[in-house]
């Protein structure tokens, strides 16, 4: 009973005010269609004629409408995996929309609001090309898995670790608000234009905070899980100007962009060791930070043989960081030059060239010492890499008929870095000093007969020395796509990725402890290791029409990858290493149907289900004393099912007033038992009566 009157209060007195807003409307197109129709006149010569105000006659038109309704929603368990988008709780919904297109003034305003996280709206105002003005915002809300810490305390060697799980309640989960607004300035008859825009990004919510007081080399160590507010602003600001000088366009930009975060950052209670000081500790910073870029483009005409193209940009960031029992960080900066340049020659239809080159170049400067109220000893941390990297790349396309194209590309990419070095060291970063990178493509586009697409795609790209462990050697990629639509009848897609990567050149190195604590570390070189790494993604796809008011369609996915490589458990015993595979796979299976039963009611239904499993699986190994594999698969083991239904309705009661009811099934199932604590179920009911004249 409850329930009826908050249904009553909530929903039924705004449909009745869009009832009746709609209802004038309804009524006289009621008599509209009663009403006896006329014969057509005849045409004439005369009403063929062209007036000299003809031009300046331009029909106006105007659109306008709107809905409300309520968003059920009932879960059953966790719910955050079974929609990870969207708010968990029921809601009032509505929309509207307004459209006046004139000769001169054109204004567009749409929206829709589902709860308070999740909404959009949109506002498009152009008068004569001279004024643009576009405002939008959309929100979104995710929710945050709750990681569950071990339970019991062990013990490795004599130090003893101890888990503090502080967020026993919490339910996790945050919204991301964007905001835009853009304004365009025309010069009415001059080829200048003056832009200024405006972009917001807003996070707000209570994530999970995970940290550790650990020294590992003695008592006591602890781990702690808490949850944490988010309260994070990004706002960027733009000016620009374009203007039409002859020959060459010409572009200047200028961005600011901002990060705060507007809650303090978090503090804690550490113990005192011999190498740090205890006592209250900041901990988990996200700084604030600043970034000033400016642009500057050039290019020919479009619409010749030959355009060329060329920017220039300069950026600096800034850390703003607000700790302050650390000095040191704040106003750090980094600062990047982008240079580019473009020159495309299209001699006939058949053929084009192009050829481009970029150039980006990070500094991040000289910087002051590092000071801690925390550390008896503070080390000096290792210095930021600063790097340069140019990118030259060639495509050529020859096209000898309107139903055949061949695309080849040759990429090469030369990275440079300082402060590097071959062996670990306290002074620089364990990275190749120059990486180069080449690749080559070949791509066919072919049409063989009427509603007949296929694309096929092969590329190979080598590298001579690998940044980082889990980059690529070598990789060979080829891809295959094809469609067919008959007459609008019945149409087929089915796409295939298949992707190899290798490198046999991964180094690793051993540590040992030196004598003297104070000493540097001891750093042995272990033998090289290979990686491989495979991948498999197919599609299939295809619809069916046996009728003109019915539509089928099914579709099928596999998403497949593996990578086999050794891994050290232990960068301190010789000997840790064991052979392992990660691997995940996923089969997604899809259905849907859409019946239009007459002119005033459509329906739809909607399912779809993903299987995936993954696991980390190293072969059976036992090194040191206390070590060994035995149980890794068993624990990072996942079997997932994931199952949705949808079902929705509409009906039309006339051309003015429409009803729609829409219900949907999501559920989540984790079939090991580590993991089924995000097991859920969530059903969402929404109802709603919309008028559009």
């Amino acid at each position: 009973m409850n329930r009826a009157r908050v249904l009553a209060t909530t929903i039924i007195s705004q449909l009745v005010l869009l009832l009746l807003a709609s209802g004038g409307v309804a009524a006289a197109e009621e008599e509209l269609w009663e009403a006896a129709g006329e014969p057509d006149r005849m045409v004439t010569a005369a009403d063929t004629a062209v007036s000299p105000d003809d031009e300046r006659q331009v029909e106006s038109l105007e659109q306008k409408g709107g809905s409300l309704g309520y968003n059920f929603v009932v879960r059953d368990g966790f719910g955050g995996r079974a929609l990870e988008y969207g708010f968990l709780h029921s809601s009032r919904s509505g929309g509207l929309f307004y459209r006046h297109l004139e000769k001169d003034t054109n204004l567009e305003l749409e929206g829709f609001f589902l709860n308070e996280h999740d909404y959009h709206g949109d506002l498009l105002l152009d008068y004569r090309g001279d004024y643009r003005l576009h405002l939008r915002t959309e929100s979104l809300f995710h929710n945050l898995d709750r990681e569950l810490l071990f339970t019991d305390e062990f013990n490795v060697g004599t130090s003893l670790y101890t888990p503090r799980q502080l967020d026993s309640s919490a339910d996790y989960g945050v919204s991301f608000v964007q905001e835009s607004a853009d304004f365009r300035y025309r010069l009415h008859n001059y080829p200048l234009h003056v832009n200024l825009g405006y972009w917001r990004h807003l996070k707000e919510g209570t994530i999970q905070q995970r940290f550790a007081d650990t020294s590992f080399a003695g008592t006591p160590n602890t781990l702690y899980a808490t949850a944490r507010g988010v309260d994070r602003q990004t706002q960027e600001g733009r000016l620009g100007v374009d203007a039409h000088l002859g020959p060459l366009d010409v572009i200047y930009d200028f961005r600011v962009r901002t990060f705060k975060d507007s809650i303090p950052t978090p503090v804690a209670n550490f113990v005192a060791r011999p190498e740090t000081a205890g006592g209250p500790q900041q901990h988990n910073e996200d700084p604030d930070s600043r970034f000033i870029s400016h642009t500057v483009k050039l290019h020919s005409s479009l619409s010749g043989g030959l355009v060329g193209s060329g920017s220039y940009s300069i950026e600096e960031r800034e850390n703003l960081s607000r700790l302050s029992d650390t000095r040191g960080i704040r106003h750090a900066t980094v600062h990047l030059q982008n240079a580019a340049g473009d020159l495309v020659y299209t001699p006939s239809k058949e053929y084009t060239a192009a050829l481009k080159y970029r150039r980006q170049e990070l500094d991040n400067g000289s910087r002051g010492p590092l000071t801690s109220l925390h550390f008896v000893n503070l080390e000096q941390p290792r210095p930021p890499v600063d790097s340069t990297k140019d990118l030259v790349s060639a495509t050529f396309s020859y096209r000898p008929s309107g139903q055949l194209s061949l695309v080849g590309e040759y990429r090469a990419e030369f990275l440079k870095r300082d402060h590097v070095s071959e062996f670990p060291s306290q002074t620089s970063w364990l990275l190749p000093e120059s990486s180069d990178t080449r690749m080559g493509s070949l791509a066919l586009y072919y049409r063989p007969l009427k509603g007949l697409r296929m694309n096929a795609n092969y590329s190979y790209t080598a590298t001579d020395h690998p940044s980082y462990g889990s980059s690529f050697e070598k990789r060979h990629e080829g891809r295959f796509l094809t469609s067919y639509t008959l007459s609008n009848r019945w149409g087929a897609t089915a796409n295939v990725l298949v992707r190899r990567e290798s490198n046999d050149e991964i180094q690793r190195f051993l540590v040992d402890f030196p004598p003297d604590p104070l000493d540097p570390l001891i750093h042995t070189a272990y033998p090289l290791i290979s990686r491989d790494r495979r991948s498999e993604n197919a599609n299939l796809g295809a619809w069916f029409a046996p009728c003109a008011r019915l539509t089928l369609g099914a579709n099928y996915a596999y998403l497949q990858s593996r990578v086999d490589q050794p891994v050290l458990f232990t960068s301190f015993v010789p000997g840790s290493e064991a052979a392992s595979q990660f691997f995940s796979r996923s089969h997604v299976y899809g259905m849907n149907a859409s019946y239009a039963l007459d002119e005033k009611l459509d329906l739809s239904l909607m399912l779809q289900q993903v299987r995936s499993s993954s696991a980390f699986a190293p072969q059976s190994t036992v090194f040191g004393v206390d070590g060994d594999t035995a149980g890794i698969r068993e624990l990072s083991s996942q079997q997932s099912v994931i199952s949705l239904l949808s079902a929705r309705g509409e009906y039309r009661f006339t051309r003015v007033l429409s009803s729609s009811l829409e219900y949907s099934v999501r559920d989540y199932n984790e079939e090991n038992a580590a993991s089924s604590l995000y097991n859920g179920t969530v059903h969402m009911i929404l109802a709603g009566v919309a008028a559009s004249w």
